[in-house]
């Protein structure tokens, strides 16, 4: 069912919303949940606004969620996923190659979940301040604090996982745990199932069927697009 949801969504986007609006230039992904305080910016010199449920993302938005926030995304090319946690602080980046946008998030502090699509080498990657994370096609966790370092957590597929303080890396697969430390240690252990985060979406019982999509028109005026499923 959530799959299915997901596609629907996806594809409404896609063929709904004006061509010229999705795709052109800088535009990337949307937020189909947010829970609690969450927090954008289109660069570090704005404000942080409030983000809403359907806000379609640009390239370099930042996203900061509070003690209580929580929010998941999708990229508009090929449906792959991410589920930010509370007090986490996010930037996403998207560069487009014909129809692929091939995907930079830089996570400076917090815990989020990606549940990607099958990619090329380099299309996404996830750094740290002490990490870099280069996905394939897999579904993780990964935990980051500038002082305490990250923790990889594969659900399924692999994860290429380097430490960019020595360069050396390890390929974390489903079931593992890979842990990369500021003192440049990279270790690889037997995922303990108490460290696998829990998932919002997940939790709670699926009762919304809809989705506004908020863009802006050719105007410069936000308009939006309602989506029942």
């Amino acid at each position: 069912m959530k799959q299915s949801v997901i596609s629907l969504i996806f594809y409404g986007i896609i063929s709904l919303l004006n061509f010229d609006i999705v795709y052109a230039g800088s535009k990337i992904a949307v937020s189909t949940k947010v829970k609690g305080t969450v927090e954008i910016r289109p660069n570090r010199n704005d404000v942080y606004q409030k983000l809403k449920t359907g806000k379609i993302l640009e390239n370099k938005d930042q996203i900061k969620t509070g003690n209580n926030g929580f929010t998941a995304i999708i990229f508009i090319d090929d449906k792959s996923t991410l589920k930010i946690k509370e007090n986490s602080e996010v930037e996403i980046t998207g560069k487009r190659t014909k129809a692929k946008i091939s995907k930079e998030i830089f996570m400076d502090i917090g815990t989020l979940r990606a549940t990607v699509e099958k990619q090329r080498q380099g299309e996404f990657v996830i750094q740290t301040p002490t990490s870099v994370a280069s996905i394939k096609g897999t579904d993780f966790w990964l935990s980051t604090d500038p002082i305490e370092g990250d923790l990889l957590i594969t659900l399924d597929g692999v994860v290429l996982f380097t430490n960019s303080i020595t360069g050396e890396s390890i390929s974390v697969t489903g079931g593992n745990t890979g842990l990369s430390l500021p003192n440049g240690d990279l270790s690889l252990a037997t995922t303990d199932p108490a460290t696998i985060p829990e998932d919002p979406s997940e939790a709670e019982e699926e009762t919304e069927n809809e989705l506004r999509i908020y863009f802006e028109g050719p105007d410069g005026d936000e308009k939006s697009i309602l989506i029942r499923y």
